[in-house]
């Protein structure tokens, strides 16, 4: 399973995030089947190779009815077919170069959506849960960023910045992108989040926009010119789905991709980067830091016990067990350990006292060795299955084909979930 570090050297938007995902080798169908099952009628994606500032990359964008929501970008003006790749199926774009990306109302959606529109919209939609989960909670975010600036309920929160179609697709996206990498470990460097001032359905902001600060706290930040360079959109990605801010860790460096927004800078180029590797080892061996959480619950339903168990994987943890255990004047009870990377300690101890009811929890840091770790592709009689397969000092150890993939093939086809995951085994150690 590969690390991922992002460089914000130019800030970060959503479509400047799928970008460098699609540049780094992931398809693009991805993205289109996500937007597809969201039912959005005449939107479609398409991804295109340009360059910025002498950096080749991918661009991402969001067609409605087979065009730019923001118009071509100013290097299609002289060759208007020059590198694209339409997907067919509903999709996206950013431009981070318009006033407030966010903030752009597009055909037929014209007043954005509240946040029950858009629970709605995709809780009702064919997404896999995973994806659902971490859309839904990416927009939570954005609401309670935005209430929080606004100081208004949660539920009167209206989206003027990210109500809009493309951004919708920026975080449906990005939730299945991040499914699809399944990355062992995401981390940031220092973020620029640009200069000046920029112009929102409130007035002229100076840059950080509020909502965009509030999402941004706690992470590393500088300023420099250019205008908005880090986004609503953008700002809710880091602070969602990053592991740790630090500078470039100690990585065997497998690829880079390189996202890009819609026009040019001047001095640096318009670009994110994203880098792929396998983490350093020690001694042939992967290394790595997980936080152990747990309490002790005496007075929860079984059926409790496996609903906080959902819960705390949907919302990033690595793994969720169970002990019985003897508590005090004898009563039985249930040791919770789950484990996780540092930067989701406090939201995950949350969902754990939330959920159980516990008056508290503890935690201490480990550390620890892993096997190397990969997933892989590979196809059977009833189709394609991601399996997992993991390899300590070269030497394979074992090989694990994804649940959710057999389970689907099992039920499209009406076999035994079995045969679909034992057909999956014999093509991966073929």
């Amino acid at each position: 399973m590969a690390s991922y570090h992002l460089d914000c050297w130019s800030g970060i938007a959503g479509d400047m995030f799928l970008g460098a995902c699609l540049d780094l080798g992931m398809p693009i169908e991805v993205l289109a089947e996500a937007v597809a099952r969201l039912g959005l009628p005449g939107v479609t994606v398409e991804s295109r190779k340009s360059a910025r500032g002498g950096v080749t990359g991918t661009r991402f964008r969001v067609l409605f009815e087979g065009r730019p929501l923001e118009g071509p970008d100013p290097d299609e003006l002289e060759d208007p077919h020059a590198g694209h790749h339409h997907a067919e199926t509903p999709g996206h774009e950013h431009p981070h170069d318009h006033p407030h990306p966010e903030h752009h109302e597009q055909p037929g959606h014209g007043h954005g959506h509240d946040l029950a529109s858009i629970r709605r919209l995709i809780g009702d939609c064919a997404l896999a849960p995973a994806v659902r989960t971490r859309a839904l909670r990416l927009f939570e975010r954005l609401g309670e960023a935005e209430a929080k600036v606004h100081g208004i309920p949660l539920a009167h929160v209206h989206f003027h910045e990210v109500g809009a179609i493309d951004s919708i697709v920026d975080l449906v996206g990005a939730a299945a992108a991040v499914e699809h990498l399944a990355p062992e470990r995401l981390t940031c460097g220092p973020v620029n989040v640009g200069g000046g001032r920029v112009r929102t359905a409130h007035g002229e902001l100076p840059v950080p926009a509020p909502a965009t600060a509030d999402l941004l706290a706690g992470i590393p930040i500088h300023g420099g010119e250019g205008g908005e360079l880090t986004t609503p959109t953008g700002a809710v990605l880091l602070a969602e789905l990053v592991d740790e801010f630090v500078e470039l860790p100690a990585l065997v460096l497998e690829g880079a991709g390189y996202g890009l927004g819609r026009r040019d800078l001047a001095g640096r180029p318009n670009a994110l980067r994203l880098l792929r590797g396998r983490g350093a080892r020690a001694g042939g061996r992967e290394t790595g830091e997980v936080m152990v959480v747990e309490a002790e619950i005496d007075d929860l339903p079984g059926e409790g016990f496996g609903f906080l168990m959902e819960r705390l994987l949907a919302a990033g943890a690595l793994d969720v067990y169970f002990t019985s255990v003897q508590m005090k004047k004898n009563r039985p009870g249930t040791l919770v350990t789950l484990l996780c990377r540092r930067p989701q300690l406090e939201s995950l101890a949350g969902v754990l006292l939330v959920e159980s009811g516990s008056l508290g929890c503890r935690y201490q840091a480990a550390g620890r060795f892993e096997a190397a770790r990969e997933t892989a592709e590979v196809a059977t009689r009833y189709g394609a299955v991601r399996v997992k397969r993991a390899r300590l000092d070269g030497r394979p150890l074992a090989a694990a084909p994804e649940f959710e993939d057999c389970r689907q093939l099992a039920l499209a086809h009406g076999v035994p979930w079995r045969e679909v995951y034992r057909a999956a085994l014999e093509a991966a150690r073929e």
